[in-house]
């Protein structure tokens, strides 16, 4: 139901992804809800928000296709995502932070005021587009938004603080029903060169694969052809379902669940399926194991009421004198790992993870409720953190603001307690800001490709750098990728170690084209493995080692052995549960040499690349 009365804006429900845009200095990052960088992905927006007459800005919005009827659509916007496409707008809906002050907890009519002012300055682009709203006459709107087509609208209480997601105060009201499924298999089509009928969908609850129903409209030749192609590398000899109807498995063609469909529908019948549905496309800001069953606005708002914001209490744990609260907050409910739990963790590994965080400008992921709720990037202090985690001014780039650091494990248990599940370093030391002390290389796998192959890769690069005189080390990112250090004395600069370390990945492109890119676009990828080169640049990160993803499953950063790189069944093979005994069994540091290597880009590697 609508909510009424003047305390209520109204807005429209863009159909497109949900992004938050950061602007410092002449640096742009847009953010996906999962916590993705995807700046890359939309060039045209990225490129726009420097036309803010701002030094820092953090905005919430929706990317989203313009079609010429003015209607947003989803198919339209995945079809021409990566490319710099004209129709492809920011609906810029929020105000977060601007030039340094914290705007989230001003009331949202306040918040809405200022973003209007800064949206239709002289000089701002055209692909930023404010966000309007009307106030009060919910119910006139969304009749109007109906009858218009669109998709639905989304109703905000004007006097409350920013919220990233749904609860009592912000209400997503749709005029067709729409959710995400995962795509757990196929019926086969008897219709030739048509490669499936329909598709078999389901979402996740308590880590099962529940059955959704099917969906078998809504295909184009574009999309038969893209799902075919992505669909191969996924099929598997068992339903990956917890129970699907018998009349469903005839035919069907089983396919790990990894995909996410966006599928309209009219309603569900009382067993849970869909009636009348029809695909819109893939999604690929949400992995799969997120995607559960939406609850109505009603469980939305009583989950909101029952969100606890407590603070400190007598009984709080604390850890090198680091109170923490909160500590039986879920961060990983899929494995039901805690706030307690993950500190302890870090209790387990600071001895070696320290010396490769210490006194080093780092990054942050936080997702102060846990990683499958709203995550965010941090390069800079905010208030209420510990004196634990300190701050460094680093010249040279747009940004005035001061870095961030740690220096012992009180700054790491601080970093636990605001809620940060990863953390990303930049390649130096404090000690010697300019010069990086390390090469990373990060081998970046298509979805679907082979680990085999990919392990095949890993041993080629660093076949190629030992060629070159250089020493690497081995480390799973707790993603789908392997990253390779080669440690560095640090004399020489950002303006040296850049070219090099994109020398290396052309050089690899050349001479293995079928295997490698150097390209971050999505359509140079598939099949490849992308060598991405570009985290050995100033401001440019890795995640460090021992850090926790905010992934399912608390996958860790791991620091391996080469020797075990044969064994490996998948590519993240440790997480917050099981790398603590690892490290016991190991007694010891599997980078043993690490900081005692001692090895710099030479002349002579410069010559074997053509530059220098």
């Amino acid at each position: 139901m609508v909510p009424t009365g003047r305390g209520w804006l109204h807005e429209v429900k863009y159909d497109g992804y949900r992004i938050v845009a950061r602007k410092a200095g002449g640096e742009v990052t847009l953010f996906s809800r999962s916590g993705l960088d995807w700046t890359v992905r939309f060039p045209a927006i990225a490129k726009a928000l420097l036309s803010l007459a701002t030094e820092s800005v953090l905005l919430d919005g929706e990317i989203a296709f313009v079609l010429p009827s003015g209607i947003t659509d989803f198919k339209s916007l995945q079809e021409h995502i990566d490319t710099p496409n004209t129709a492809i707008r920011y609906f810029v809906f929020d105000l977060l932070s601007l030039d340094g002050k914290d705007w989230r907890k001003k009331p949202l009519k306040e918040r809405r005021a200022q973003l209007a002012k800064l949206i239709s300055a002289k000089g701002v682009s055209d692909f930023l587009i404010y966000a309007d709203y009307v106030e009060g006459s919910g119910p006139e709107f969304f009749a109007q938004v109906r009858a218009m087509g669109l998709e639905g609208i989304v109703s905000k209480r004007a006097d409350r603080p920013y919220l990233s997601g749904l609860g009592k105060d912000w209400l997503k009201i749709k005029c067709t029903r729409g959710e995400e499924f995962v795509i757990g298999g196929y019926s086969r089509s008897d219709v030739k060169g048509k490669p499936f009928s329909s598709l078999l969908l389901g979402t996740f609850d308590d880590g099962q694969l529940i059955y959704s129903g099917k969906v078998g409209t809504g295909f184009d030749a574009a999309d038969f052809d893209m799902l075919a192609r992505k669909f191969k590398p996924l099929e598997r000899a068992a339903s990956p379902f917890v129970e699907v109807p018998r009349e469903e498995r005839k035919d069907a063609v089983w396919l790990e669940p990894k995909l996410v469909a966006q599928v309209a529908y009219t309603e569900r019948t009382r067993d849970g399926r869909l009636r009348h549905p029809s695909f819109k496309g893939l999604r690929e800001d949400k992995p799969a194991h997120e995607v559960h069953r939406e609850r109505n606005e009603d469980e939305e708002a009583g989950m909101a009421t029952t969100r606890s914001t407590s603070g400190k209490t007598a009984s709080d744990p604390t850890f090198d004198g680091i109170t923490l609260t909160n500590p039986d907050r879920v961060l990983y409910p899929d494995i039901g790992l805690t706030k307690l739990d993950l500190t302890k963790y870090y209790e387990a590994v600071a001895p070696l993870m320290l010396p490769y965080v210490v006194r080093r400008p780092i990054s942050l992921v936080r997702c102060p409720e846990g990683y499958a709720k709203e995550c965010f990037f941090q390069r800079h202090a905010m208030k209420g953190m510990s004196q634990a985690i300190k701050e460094v001014p680093i010249a040279g780039g747009e940004s005035r603001k001061k870095y961030l650091y740690i220096d012992d494990a009180s700054g790491l248990f601080g970093l636990v307690q605001i809620g940060v599940l990863e953390i990303h370093d930049w390649g130096v030391s404090l000690d010697h800001i300019d010069q990086p002390d390390r090469l990373v290389f990060d081998l970046d796998p298509d979805e679907g490709l082979e680990l085999a192959t990919l392990k095949a890769a890993t041993v080629e690069v660093r076949d190629f750098l030992a060629d070159l005189g250089l020493k690497s080390f081995l480390k799973s990112t707790g993603g789908k990728g392997f990253h390779l250090v080669a440690p560095l004395t640090p004399k020489l600069g950002w303006a040296e170690v850049k070219p090099f370390a994109k020398a290396v990945a052309d050089a690899l492109v050349s001479a293995r084209p079928d295997r490698y890119t150097a390209n971050p676009l999505k359509k140079t990828r598939e099949n490849k493995i992308f060598v991405d080169y570009l985290r050995n640049q100033r401001g440019g990160s890795a995640i460090v080692n021992y850090s926790t993803r905010a992934k399912a499953g608390a996958p860790v950063s791991c620091p391996l052995r080469w020797d075990e790189l044969k064994g490996l069944k998948v590519a993240a093979p440790y997480t917050a549960k099981t790398l603590p005994a690892r490290l016991k069994a190991l007694k010891g540091d599997p980078w043993e040499g690490f900081f005692s290597t001692r090895q710099s880009i030479t002349a002579k590697a410069k010559k074997a690349l053509g530059f220098g």
